[in-house]
């Protein structure tokens, strides 16, 4: 098995190039941190695994453990990332849905293009090679982000 411990995600490496200055610590300053808006990680999944192929509730939520470890570990070195995981017990993550796999492949297309990226991962379950779930990198909801969603039919969760 080859080793990815050193591999950066692309969207990492563009994103660490303008990131803000960060405390010795290597954690934004608290002073910096204390207005803004919470850290949050969306996991966005496809309902039509669960309503019309029949996936049960238990794979699809090992679908999104998958993407939420998968980009946390992509994202590691992002200073956002390292404060959303220096805050255990403040952790927020809200899992919405899209309609179908073509919605799901459409929000990866917008969040890739998006100048500069927004850091996600599309899990693709194999061997079947179907993406399942997409996490998103913490972040504090910006606008570029609520539009990706809304474009393509993301909502909260419905059990």
């Amino acid at each position: 098995m080859a080793d990815t411990s050193s591999m950066e995600h692309p969207a990492t490496a563009a994103i660490l190039s303008s990131a803000p200055a960060v405390c010795s610590t290597g954690l934004p300053d608290a002073t910096e941190t204390s207005a803004k808006p919470p850290l949050i990680v969306q996991l966005v999944v496809r309902r039509d695994l669960l309503e019309a192929e029949g996936w049960g509730v238990g794979p699809l939520m090992s679908q999104t453990a998958h993407a939420a470890v998968a980009v946390l570990h992509e994202t590691r070195d992002l200073p956002e990332t390292q404060a959303y995981l220096a805050d255990l017990k403040n952790m927020r993550k809200a899992v919405l849905q899209v309609a179908d796999r073509k919605s799901l492949e459409r929000l990866s297309e917008l969040l890739s293009s998006s100048v500069p990226l927004i850091p996600h991962h599309l899990w693709i379950e194999q061997p079947e090679n179907e993406p399942t779930c997409l996490a998103l990198a913490p972040n504090r909801r910006e606008s570029k982000i609520k539009k990706a969603l809304d474009k393509t039919g993301c909502r909260l969760w419905k059990g």
